[in-house]
């Protein structure tokens, strides 16, 4: 019995799995950043921070990240046989690039992060409040696939 237990307990890991934000990625090309971030600049913090980079100003930073676009959208995604929207899809697409003494370094990071909210009328307010937070954690989402492909840089 102990066996089994023992051995369903290392399944999970012996896959790869992990829990969503426990992992640390590959070791980062450089230690210290400048993030550019528009409205990605806070997630991008916390998930550089999670990779063992630091956060500092452009004149002490090994290099800068620059989000150089950001696009979100909101399209329906099924209508009920009423001609209600009863679904949405959320996609936010981001572009960043990483520059090292004022010249480009690789080519541009592009991510992109989908989402589907559900939707009734009766519930308008509960689901504005439910898509901001949809839309927070997509931007957590992309900022963190941004630093994790942050490490296949040619150092």
């Amino acid at each position: 019995m102990k066996k089994l237990l023992l051995a369903a307990a290392l399944l999970p890991a012996a896959c790869g799995f992990h829990l969503k934000g426990t992992q640390t990625y590959d070791r980062l090309p450089y230690q210290t950043w400048h993030i550019e971030g528009a409205e990605l600049q806070r997630p991008l913090e916390n998930a550089l921070r999670r990779s063992d980079g630091t956060p500092a100003s452009a004149a002490a930073a090994q290099a800068v990240l620059k989000v150089e676009n950001v696009e979100t959208q909101k399209d329906v995604l099924t209508i009920t046989r009423a001609a209600l929207v009863s679904e949405y899809r959320l996609a936010l697409k981001a572009q960043a690039q990483v520059y090292r003494n004022g010249k480009a370094e690789g080519t541009p990071i592009v991510v992109e992060v989908r989402r589907t909210l559900e939707y009734a009328d009766s519930e308008v307010l509960g689901k504005q409040e439910e898509e901001t937070m949809i839309r927070n954690e997509m931007a957590e989402d992309a900022a963190q696939q941004i630093v994790r492909r942050l490490s296949f840089l040619p150092h």
